[in-house]
Order: structure tokens, then sequence, then C-alpha cells
């Protein structure tokens, strides 16, 4: 079990390192009390210690194996999975990338190594690890931070307290008690999900599934490195591993000498193969990018080693045998490279600091004989898991909703309570037909033809359970289809969703309610403070962060401002007649959408029996809003006429800032204070027409 190698981290009167195998230090009737506690420190996981720790929280984040940042770094898929270039980083992704990118530029390497093009990110899991280590050191070095993480490793939760409905805590493998408000299940597999009272789903049943249904393939990868030298002799592989003859066809079929050496018609060769997941070397003096293809020297076993996986996966009594025999493919194929392919100066790379105690001991496989142990202790401390157990929650996020009908294009379906965008294909690795998918959610046809990648949103609603309190998800497991995980499954999107998790929690700690409880707004102001993209819709005229394109992000997503062409235009004029559509959308004055008077409205009967201005009569198609506008008391007298309504003249700064003001309900005697407020920020003067991104401003201030 590694006791004089591996550290735990505990949170009482301050931060000390205690041995795990001091059974003194760490008593089995300890308990400490925290705001939140995270099971799982991958990608999701770890954003959402992060973001919770930042906005005050003292967090308690389970990992139990020995690395941190799950299927990035743990499971070496350091190669970011994103899709279409019209979605820019966002977010703590964001961050991560830019500290990635300053890590390698000091050491002269590009990150461009992977997916056979020079923009791609891709990084080593070492350095993956190190990255995300140094954000929670920062945070817990920062003196004047409320908020701290508390990193437990080599450990899990094996029972969730409750109180009712409401999650209360948890009691993990080495017998702790952490005590929280809020618990977010952000493990590989779900795991923690069945062990409280909310719903989820297992492949495509509700709850366990006992059909053993399956599930997307895993893959157990491994990093190779060119070793110019020569392979050291314990990762020479001189025999064949056990059952290499079972995948000795499929291996022949997409990997040969004389195979394609540009394009991804297979079977590929050896060269264009590592160009697919290719890595920086940190161990090679010399730098090279995805489409030298030739010149790689790092790159991860990730392609022709998919294993089979059924739902019994998520029995922790046959997990071990099934990741074991995952592991034996992944041997397959170093086998074959080094022999069939003859590449003998490449074996697994054994600088990337996962032979540890953890994988000698815990993470090791009675199947794989002893000459293959030194390759085996090698291997990620993890196989990368694409599919596992899902929350059902307050909304089920389905492949619907995320299809896109053109290649590159946003999804058919926005979220008003929307706090990540993703952009990747709804991409299933096996497990894929339609007997497969969840016939009450979706069906075949919602998948897109080919590899269609492009922006779409995932709501709040997704993390937090139908029912029960104190509980979120945050990482493969939220609320959603099998078909929708196959694009909410990759590091760029379960970073994001994290990231919102933490938010959320943060937030209703600081508040002492329950996450359910918080106004979505507020949410989605903390994630836009923090960079975070929310809207679907591109936005290459505003500059990302700014308190512009905060504005703009936050009317866009709640449909108040539609988008024009291929942006903002931020700086395009407002007339009346707009004016009047962006605050019937923001106030709802003509009522909540679907409501009564809407439905009526749609069926050609007017709402009201005269029309307050002569040029909008009662047919007119904003005539809705301006009657609204008009009955509120709020709408300021067109200049030529009082009884003109003028749809086409320009709208000023100061009477939109008024109507919003008296719009929001605001007291008399605090209209003078609340108009500076709704003001501030705004570049126009009263007398000056409105903008677009003025009055996305106006409204934006006006939540907060």
């Amino acid at each position: 079990m590694g006791k004089n190698k591996s550290f735990i981290v505990l949170w009482m009167c301050c931060v000390i390192a205690v041995p795990l195998g001091l059974r003194a230090a760490t008593p089995a009737d300890a308990v400490y009390k925290y705001d939140i506690v995270i099971a799982g420190a991958g990608t999701g996981g770890t954003s959402a210690a992060i973001e919770a720790a930042r906005l005050g929280a003292r967090v308690a984040l389970l990992e139990e194996t020995d690395w941190i940042g799950g299927q990035a770094s743990a499971a070496a898929v350091s190669t970011m999975d994103e899709g279409d270039n019209l979605t820019p980083p966002s977010g703590l992704y964001r961050e991560f990338l830019s500290r990635l990118d300053a890590y390698y530029l000091a050491r002269g390497k590009s990150v461009a190594t992977c997916y056979w093009q020079d923009n791609s990110h891709c990084f080593e899991p070492s350095a993956v690890r190190k990255i995300l280590g140094e954000m929670i050191t920062e945070i817990n070095s920062n003196a004047t931070s409320k908020g701290h993480i508390d990193l437990y490793l080599q450990d899990r939760v094996v029972r969730v307290l409750s109180d009712g409905n409401t999650v209360t805590g948890v009691v993990t493998k080495r017998g702790l008690t952490l005590q929280s408000k809020i618990l977010i299940d952000a493990t590989e597999y779900g795991d923690v999900l069945p062990l409280t009272s909310a719903g989820y789903r297992s492949g495509r049943s509700i709850g366990v599934d006992h059909k053993d249904s399956c599930t997307q393939d895993i893959t157990y990868t491994m990093v190779i490195k060119k070793y110019a030298g020569g392979v050291p002799k314990e990762l020479q592989m001189q025999h064949t591993p056990p059952e290499y003859e079972k995948w000795l066809p499929s291996l022949r079929a997409g990997w040969q000498i004389d195979g394609n050496p540009k394009s991804l018609t297979l079977p590929v060769n050896f060269a264009n193969h590592n160009a697919y997941r290719g890595l920086p070397d940190s161990s090679n003096p010399e730098a090279y990018v995805s489409t030298q293809f030739e010149q790689i020297t790092r790159t991860v076993l990730n392609w022709f080693n998919d294993y089979p996986a059924h739902t019994n996966i998520y029995d922790r009594d046959a997990r071990m045998k099934i990741l074991c025999e995952a592991k034996l493919k992944t041997l397959a194929n170093l086998y074959y490279l080094q022999h069939e392919l003859k590449e003998p100066l490449w074996s697994v790379a054994n600088d990337e600091g996962y032979d540890t105690a953890f994988n000698r001991d815990e993470n090791s496989c009675p199947n794989i004989p002893a000459e293959f142990k030194a390759i085996e202790h090698n291997l990620p401390a993890m196989p990368y898991i694409r599919e596992s157990q899902r929350l059902i929650g307050e909304y089920t996020l389905t492949a619907g909703d995320l299809r896109r009908e053109k290649q590159g294009g946003e999804s058919v379906v926005g979220f008003g309570d929307a706090i990540a965008v993703g952009d990747y294909a709804d991409d299933l690795h096996a497990c894929d037909a339609a007997s497969d998918l969840e016939g009450d959610l979706e069906h075949i046809s919602d998948r897109a033809p080919g590899f269609r990648s492009g922006p779409f949103e995932v709501p709040l609603r997704t993390l937090i359970p139908e029912k029960v309190d104190g509980l979120l998800a945050a990482e493969k497991n939220i609320s959603q289809s099998r078909l929708a995980n196959g694009a909410t499954r990759l590091q760029p999107i379960t970073m994001l969703t994290g990231q919102a998790a933490g938010a959320l929690s943060a937030l209703a700690v600081a508040q002492g309610v329950q996450p359910r409880a918080i106004q979505t707004q507020r949410v989605q102001i903390a994630l836009l403070q923090a960079g975070s993209i929310l809207a679907r819709e591109p936005m290459p005229d505003l500059s990302m962060g700014t308190r512009p394109w905060q504005a703009a992000q936050f009317a866009v997503t709640h449909e108040w401002i539609a988008m024009e062409g291929a942006g903002f235009v931020p700086e395009k004029v407002v007339t009346r007649g707009q004016g009047a559509q962006i605050l019937d959308r923001a106030f709802e004055l003509s009522g909540p959408p679907g409501s009564a008077e809407n439905y009526t409205a749609m069926y050609g009967r007017p709402r009201y029996l005269k029309a307050a201005y002569k040029d909008v009569p009662l047919y007119s198609e904003i005539s809705s809003e301006v009657e609204a506008w008009h009955a509120a008391g709020a709408l300021p007298p067109c200049k030529e006429s009082a009884a003109l309504f003028c749809p086409d003249a320009p709208l000023t700064t100061g009477e939109f800032i008024d109507s919003v003001a008296a719009l929001s309900g605001k007291k008399a005697g605090a209209h003078k204070q609340s108009r500076e407020a709704l003001h501030s920020g705004v570049a126009g003067k009263d007398s000056d027409s409105l903008t677009r991104v003025d009055a996305a401003l106006i409204l934006y201030n006006n939540e907060q």
C-alpha cells in the first residue's frame, strides 16, 4: 500500500502531512468538518475544488489513486479533445492551457504535437499533474484566501451519511468521517451516486443494470517513447503476453509497416499512428510538432487498444478483472510494435512518474506475468473511462439538445441556465446501436451523421439531483443520456462543468442554502467573472473576459438580445422597437414563455382591445411588446409626438436605463441611486443612442 511513500493532507487546526500508515494520526473514528467534500480528483473534481476554494469554501478532495487529474493525467489522455475552433477555450480550462503553454515554452517545446495539427494542445501526463497541483498549492499558500483544499490520496467514499433526504457527509475507506454541507460525486465511474438515494442511470437502465448491458469501450493507455540509446532490458518484451493471438488480427488490420503514411485511412504506419496522440518529450532536446511525423519521440497508445466494457464494470468486485484484461490488450500493442512493426527502440516511458507504490501494489494485476511487471508499473494509474453511471437530475441532457445541423454550427437547443459550453461531437466508442440507446430519451436519428462538432450548452439543472439535497454531480456522471455523454465526457467540458459545480456549491455554502435554491444568474455571474463562456453562439467581436463580453454572454444566454450574423455586433444602435423586444424578454412583460398570454397571441388573437400608439397597430409584430411596456408605465415618450411610439427611432441610453430601473421594481427614493448603478460601466451618455453592448451592460448590471 506504499505506507512510507504516500501522504494525505488533513484539515484540522492547520495543514499537516500525515503518513498514511500512522493510524494514530488518522483514527478510525476521526471526524473532520468541511464545507464541501468532493469524491474524485479528476478533471471535474479538481476543477470543482479549485473554483469552490477560490470562492472561499473549505474543501476535502478525495482520490482513490495516487494521481490527480483523472483522464487528463492519471489515465494519460493528455492530448486535449477539442472540437471546432469556433469555441475558444474558457474558464479554468483556458487557465489550465495557459499555464501548460508557459511550462513548455520555458523548455523550448511546442504543445502542438497531436492530432496531425499544428494548433493542438498536447502535454505529458506528468506536466498535467504538476500544473494542477500548483493551482491547488497556490490557493492553500495564499494567506488572504478563506478557501482551502485538503487532498486525500488513496482514499475513497464507502458510505454516504444523510439526514432524511439530505446528504451530510461521508465515511472513507480509511475510516475517516468527513462531514459536509455539500457532497460532489466527481468519480470516473459515478461510484458515489449508488450510495445515495438519488436516482441514476447505468448503461441504458435506471439504477443497477442486472442485464450487464454494454457501455462505451475503456482504454488502458500507455505512454511510449523512443529510447535513442536502446530500451532498458526490463522494458523489452522478449515473449508474447497472454492473449496476444486474440488481438493480433485487429492489430494487423489497423497498423502496418507499409501502412498509410499521412491520413486516417487504415491501415496506418507507425509514424502516422504516433502523430495522433503525440506528446512533447521533455527527455528529448529537440522540439517537434504533430505534422513532423517522423520526429515524434513520445506518444500514447490510445487507438488500437479500446477494450469492450459492460455495466458490470460499475461493480467493484468485477472491475479489477476487467481493467487487468484491458492492460493485456495494451501489452499486446506494445509487443506488436516492438516486433512486428520492427520498432525495438520504443517502449513504455519510464519517466512519467507512474511507477509508484500504488501501481506496484494496489494496481498490480495477477494475470500479468512477472517478466512484464516493470512495464505494467509504468502504465497509468487508471484506465480511460468514457462512460460512467449518470445522475437523474432536474434536467437530462440528450443528443437532441446537442444536435448540430452543420459542422461547426451551434446546437439546435440553448439553455437559459447554461453554465458551460462544449463543442465535441457525440462520439460513442462502440455500444452505439439503436438498441443500445435509452429509448425514453432519444433515438439513433438524434445522432448527427459523421463526426459533427460545434458549440453546445450544458444547463445547471444537469448537476442537481431531482430530489436529494446536499449532493451534486461533476464529471461524466452529470444528468445526461448515453449519447449526450459521448460529447460531454472530454477533458475541456468536464473541467468546465466541474468548475460550475464548484461555483454552485460555494455559493450555496456561503448563503446557507441548498444548491437548488441558488438563483441561476448568481452562478452564471460567478462563472462569467471567471472567464467561462456560457453562450453557444461565437462572439469574435468582443474581447473575452471583459465586462462587455460578460454582459453580452449573459444577455444572449437568456435570449434577451439575439445574435446578429457572425457576432454580437456590439456598436449597432438599438431602436425603440428593438428596445421593446429586449425589455419584454428581460422582464417577461408579456408573461413567461409558454404562458396563457403568449399562447393566445400565437394564434392571432390580440391581447389588447385598442392600440396605445397610432404607428404600432395591434397586428404589428412588436405590438405585444410595446403594449406591455406601455402598460408597465416605464415607456419613455417619443419626442416626435405623444401619440406615436416611433419604433424606428433610436432609443437613448438614458431612456433605457430609466426603463430598466423602473421595471426592476426600484422604490422612487432609490431610483436615482439605482439609475447611477445601472449607468456604471456604460460608455454612452443619456443623450447618446443606445448600442447593443450598452443595453447588455445595463441589464447585466441590474442582475448584480
